[in-house]
């Protein structure tokens, strides 16, 4: 059984994702009214900027939400604590998007990869 913050980290990837989703809906609705009116086939294309920024942002923020599922499922339904790998990973892209987009919602990973990084349980070797 996962104990502590430590089983809330899928949920909390979750809430970020949602988070994302949201703003990139309120900020970007001009650019998806756009992309609706004019259909969704081959509306976002090379020389479409803020299209283009929208859109993987919006399934970035979806991407976001389903790596919280499974993570969550991982920790609850198997009792499994996502490897630290994960965490390192996520503080890689954190402090990625940190450095490039200081006004953005990557310092809300931060805390999350730390989380995941610390307190990995270390594997217990018997000698019979």
């Amino acid at each position: 059984m996962v104990i502590g913050i430590k089983r809330h980290v899928g949920v909390m990837l979750m809430l970020t994702g949602l988070l994302h989703t949201v703003v990139v809906l309120i900020f970007g609705a001009t650019q998806l009214q756009i992309i609706v009116a004019e259909g969704f086939w081959n509306t976002v294309g090379s020389g479409q900027g803020d299209r283009d920024a929208v859109f993987w942002s919006l399934l970035f923020g979806f991407m976001i939400i389903v790596t919280g599922y499974m993570v969550n499922w991982i920790l609850k339904h198997k009792g499994i604590v996502p490897p630290a790998g994960f965490g390192w990973i996520l503080l890689a892209v954190g402090l990625i998007g940190v450095i490039m987009m200081p006004v953005s919602g990557f310092w809300l990973v931060l805390p999350q990869a730390v989380i995941l990084i610390r307190n990995q349980p270390r594997k217990v070797y018997r000698l019979d």
